[in-house]
């Protein structure tokens, strides 16, 4: 057994490589031996122990509903589930969640060595429209940030955790309640298209904007629409998360569950940063155009997005805001001096990466303060196109467009919550977005966001297939899948 002590946390890992069962066993073992007698505060406590290799999704998809996370980056490199809290808070900067953070930790932890908990971080993308849209968003709170009692992560190990910052007994009782089984269920019956918006409306919000653009008010604002659809039963969050993964397996994909019954899911292509260490890396993900039938055609499509004014303008809006975003939190900072272009399986992008090094005083909630929301998800200037947003949108967006992902005190890794979906009950309510600049078209923007909701019509299809059920969902995704990036 390895202990480790670091500020306001204890880390303790026990030996050997178990299966869910015997670990299980085995840290409530260790917590009912870890504090004996001791009286007085004492700090954060976090037992664990390597498991046999399991996806993280599967295995939350297993446990109770109502309080289950799960972030998976775009890489596949890191996979984190949990359940239940241990630690909730509405903000980074809170006491207890900075003294975890402040802990000292160079970098992720050598195999077999004690590791670090992971915060999950969850922000919406307007917090000034939270009581809009109750149906919605009821259940939702629009900033959190959550250490899951129980956690299992895959990374350069299996692992699992349980946290304790309590009483003992809420650790062991989330234990005892622990499933052991480990796999996806079925996509419901009946999954199926119920409402896609009205085409009308929404070239008439284009033409809004682009009279705002005209005026002045603004650049760049983006806006969304939404897309519904109906099941003949619940819907299982974790399976329709499982079959995006299939659709989207070069994405971040993330699950959001406050309360039973409601979550939210997204596969999306966007990373707002990542840090290791004081070493940040972000982007710029702007500018949309179909993929190909073949190679030869995506190259064509591809040569003819990195030309195109419109696409190009709306891509360095993008880039001059995140650039002087960093500016005053970061040294050496560099960009990429073209941009790329993305491949997803239904559309490309243009992106533009830019790294740093972030100086001391620069933590992750100041960092995701000044980079979120993008250009890419609002519009620029910041402040104009919120507004435009605010009082022009139908459907409060949320945790659309918003910022989920993970923080340690070595790490972090945050995704812009696009390509996602709030799910209540029998119900799954879509989101997807365009950048107006001036020269854009009602109808050619329309297309763009049916391209960027096809995921959810690939779970259709999947959905109508009697073939498609339980199962784990890892065994068609590989390990590490990436995004395609190209420069022809």
């Amino acid at each position: 057994m390895l202990t480790r002590r670091s500020g306001s946390l204890v880390t303790v890992r026990l030996p050997g490589c178990r299966t869910l069962e015997t670990a299980s066993a085995a840290l409530a073992t260790a917590i009912r031996a870890g504090r004996g007698g001791a009286s007085g505060p004492e700090p954060l406590r976090r037992y664990e122990v390597e498991i046999a290799q399991i996806d993280p999704l599967a295995w939350v998809s297993a446990q109770p509903r109502g309080e289950r996370v799960y972030f998976r980056n775009r890489e596949g490199s890191l996979a984190i589930g949990g359940v239940g809290r241990c630690l909730a808070r509405a903000s980074l900067a809170d006491d207890a969640v900075a003294a975890c953070l402040a802990s000292e930790s160079s970098d992720f932890p050598e195999t077999g060595q004690p590791g670090e908990p992971f915060f999950f971080v969850v922000n919406w993308f307007d917090p000034a429209t939270a009581g809009r849209a109750p149906q919605t968003w009821s259940g939702f709170a629009p900033s959190r940030v959550v250490l899951p009692r129980i956690e299992v992560r895959r990374a350069r190990e299996c692992l699992l955790a349980v946290h304790v910052c309590d009483d003992d007994a809420l650790a062991l009782a989330a234990l005892e309640r622990l499933s052991g089984a480990c796999a996806v269920g079925s996509l419901p019956h009946g999954f199926r298209l119920r409402e896609d918006g009205d085409p009308a409306r929404w070239a008439d919000s284009i033409d809004a904007a682009l009279a705002a653009i005209e005026r002045g008010s603004f650049e760049k604002v983006v806006l969304a629409r939404t897309r519904e659809y109906q099941a003949d039963e619940p819907i299982d969050p974790c399976a329709i998360l499982a079959a995006l993964r299939l659709e989207e397996p070069a994405a971040f994909h993330v699950l959001v569950e406050q309360s039973p019954m409601r979550a939210f899911i997204a596969a999306s292509p966007e990373r707002l940063y990542k840090r290791k260490g004081r070493l940040i890396h972000s982007e710029a993900v702007a500018g949309t155009c179909t993929r190909g039938r073949d190679g030869e055609a995506d190259d064509r499509l591809a040569a003819r997005l990195l030309a195109s004014e419109k696409n190009r303008r709306e891509h360095e809006c993008v880039v001059r805001r995140v650039e002087g975003a960093l500016t005053p939190l970061a040294r050496h900072l560099a960009r990429d001096s073209e941009p790329r272009v993305m491949r997803l399986r239904h559309v490309q992008h243009l992106l533009t990466g830019i790294v740093g090094h972030l100086r001391e005083d620069a933590r992750d909630e100041v960092t995701l303060a000044e980079l979120h929301p993008t250009p890419a998800v609002c519009g620029w200037p910041l402040a104009e196109s919120r507004t435009f947003i605010r009082d022009g949108e139908e459907v409060a967006r949320g945790l659309y467009a918003g910022v989920v992902g993970v923080v340690s005190a070595s790490r972090s890794d945050f995704t812009v919550a696009i390509r996602s979906a709030v799910i209540r009950e029998q119900s799954l309510l879509a989101f997807a977005g365009a950048g107006i600049v001036r020269g854009s078209e009602a109808d050619a923007e329309w297309l763009e966001t049916s391209r960027k909701l096809e995921s959810f019509e690939g779970i259709a299809r999947r959905a109508s297939q009697a073939s498609w059920g339980p199962h784990g969902p890892e065994e068609c995704v590989p390990m590490h899948p990436r995004p395609v990036v190209a420069n022809p």
